[in-house]
């Protein structure tokens, strides 16, 4: 997997750093050959994920959903998944 990381902070809050170590690994176990981009701006992660191939979509969605239901976090979804083959969302963990 391709992890892009931009704009975070010095020290990072040890939650943030759970919360992506977590994440990484949800989507890992689904496609091993995507690409994460994670951008820190204004308090709020906005991440980015292209599956290797368009088969794993669906997986990777079903997955991230049930990763953020588990800890009552609240996504804000891009709006041109299907479209557009990649999985966006912003969050804010404070």
């Amino acid at each position: 997997m391709e992890v892009n990381k931009k704009f975070f902070p010095k020290i990072m809050l040890d939650n943030d750093i759970i919360f992506i170590q977590s994440l990484l690994g949800v989507l890992e176990s689904v496609d091993e050959l995507c690409s994460v981009e994670i951008v820190y701006i204004d308090k709020k992660y906005k991440i980015r994920i292209a599956p290797s191939t368009f088969q794993y979509l669906d997986g990777l969605m079903e997955e991230i959903l049930k990763f953020h239901n588990l800890f009552h976090l609240k996504l804000d979804l891009g709006k041109s998944i299907k479209t557009s083959g990649v999985i966006s969302f912003d969050i804010s963990l404070l």
